[in-house]
């Protein structure tokens, strides 16, 4: 019984760790996420369980009322709050010798979802805006994140340069380029 008992508290013990730096992310990813939408939002990293009975697909999602205004919060993928708590660790050296593979695209696209999402939270519905601006600040995310700036910077590009021109219809736009509609810095040439 008293191994039982040291199991079941060691397994609490692991969970209860587990939950409060899921809740650090999560404060640090919605600081981040506030700072894009311009206002205090949140962010969700699903737990243990719920990563278990997960059904939805994509990297990150904004639920909207039925007025147009979108709720308070994003939930994100387990595998976006994975990517984004050891993104400042990765390596993207590959970036220099232009030999990434998916494995750096996916964890770039994480700093991509963040940014994402954060545009909905402001109030984009449109997924082509929404896309757009959030590609334009990526590095943003990334360097929230802890890496480094010039790394952020190349890494935007990249995603641009390698993931734009493969999303779905829905998420391009024309206007997605230096001095298009979307271009949030209209007065600089670097893009995005």
């Amino acid at each position: 019984m008293a191994a039982l008992l040291l199991i079941v508290g060691a397994l609490a013990a692991v969970g209860f760790a587990r939950h409060e730096d899921r809740i650090r992310q999560q404060d640090e990813l919605a600081a981040v996420a506030s700072d894009l939408a311009g206002r205090q939002v949140g962010v969700r990293c699903p737990g243990f369980l719920s990563s278990l009975v997960r059904v939805r697909t994509e990297g990150g999602y904004v639920k909207f009322h039925d007025d147009g205004r979108p709720y308070d919060y994003t939930d994100l993928s387990p595998e976006t709050c994975k990517a984004l708590r050891h993104l400042d660790r990765f390596d993207f050296s590959c970036l220099e010798r232009s030999d990434c593979t998916y494995k750096q695209f996916r964890a770039a696209w994480a700093a991509e979802t963040l940014a994402h999402e954060s545009f909905h939270l402001r109030g984009f519905s449109s997924e082509a805006a929404t896309e757009c601006y959030a590609l334009q600040n990526t590095a943003f995310v990334a360097e929230r994140l802890g890496v480094a700036d010039d790394t952020a910077q190349q890494l935007q590009r990249w995603l641009y340069v390698r993931g734009y021109p493969n999303e779905p219809d829905e998420y391009r736009s024309g206007e997605c380029r230096d001095g298009g509609r979307l271009d949030l810095r209209p007065q600089s040439t670097v893009w995005p």
